[in-house]
């Protein structure tokens, strides 16, 4: 039986999305829904403190931002008016490039923060990449997106731990970009035999390197970047809304039950048997996980907190 773990929460208000550092210092940052404008605001879960003033103006679509540690000081990345922003949470410095990218991402370029973005249409998609401090430019490819767009799809990344990899869903498939070398190196495909990979949701750091969270009917698939399953996580319902984190060397992940997503379940992926259950008072919008066990849950009402052990 799953351990009833109770959550609280960190900031009242409407909140769309949220994101945690994938390495320690635990830190996390929400779009948050205003009165005219939304914001984004990060915290501390350390001191359960903001970080640095809110930003006015954040987009809701969890598309159009990222956040991470791409170098070792909190960055956020997103879009507004035509143009993209960084700015660095640490320094107080911001970057604003001219572009309108359909897909925002942070990653490490040869020890370098960098902000990766993606334009459509689907024939000729463009990855470019910039040092989040100066907004030289470090890489710049196409890819071939087949018959689809980058809209609609999502961008996985986790940096510093995911270093110059990033994942692009598609539908059947996770197209996996090293873009310090600028390209596409391969294709994660399930070994089924339609050869279909289920809807991709996360790329996470685990004890065995990285690896891709899916949704199945029977719960959750945890896959190698070929493709393998590696694990299966069982549920008693579909899922939506994964988050994983690496903590204290073990790979914890977390998911709302897609027809009950005021229910979160969470697992140790080494057993396949919940671990954790966490009742919100509302909905969940999206999820995230940090190093330190800190599960956070965006809803219509709070960004609520829960913590969990190994």
């Amino acid at each position: 039986m799953p351990e009833s773990v109770l959550a609280g929460p960190l900031a009242r208000g409407s909140f769309d999305g949220v994101a945690a550092t994938a390495e320690r210092p635990s830190l996390a940052f929400a779009s948050r829904v205003g009165q005219g404008v939304n914001t984004g605001q990060a915290w501390d879960l350390a001191s359960g403190a903001p970080l640095g003033p809110p930003v006015p103006g954040f987009p809701a679509d969890r598309a159009d931002w990222a956040f991470g540690l791409p170098a070792g000081s909190p960055t956020v990345a997103w879009t507004h008016r035509d143009r993209l922003h960084v700015h660095d949470l640490g320094t107080g410095r911001e970057l604003v490039l001219d572009v309108q990218p359909d897909l925002v991402g942070l990653t490490v370029h040869h020890g370098r923060g960098a902000v990766v973005a993606v334009f459509g249409p689907a024939n000729d998609a463009e990855v470019a990449v910039w040092d989040a401090l100066t907004g030289d430019r470090l890489a710049d490819f196409r890819l071939w997106l087949g018959h689809r767009s980058a809209i609609g799809r999502r961008l996985l990344h986790a940096a510093p731990a995911t270093g110059a990899l990033a994942g692009l869903t598609g539908d059947s498939a996770v197209t996996l970009l090293d873009l310090e070398r600028g390209e596409e190196i391969a294709t994660a495909r399930s070994g089924a035999p339609t050869g279909a990979l289920p809807p991709v949701i996360a790329l996470a750091p685990s004890p065995d390197g990285l690896v891709l969270l899916s949704t199945a009917p029977e719960g959750l698939g945890v896959h190698g970047l070929d493709g393998d399953r590696l694990a299966t996580l069982a549920a008693p319902a579909p899922c939506d809304q994964v988050a994983a984190a690496l903590v204290d060397g073990h790979l914890l992940v977390a998911a709302a039950l897609q027809d009950a997503p005021d229910t979160l379940l969470a697992w140790n992926a080494a057993a396949p048997a919940p671990s954790h259950r966490i009742q919100l008072p509302s909905p969940a919008n999206d999820l995230a996980l940090a190093p330190d066990g800190t599960l956070l849950a965006a809803t219509d009402t709070a960004l609520y907190t829960a913590p969990l052990s190994t």
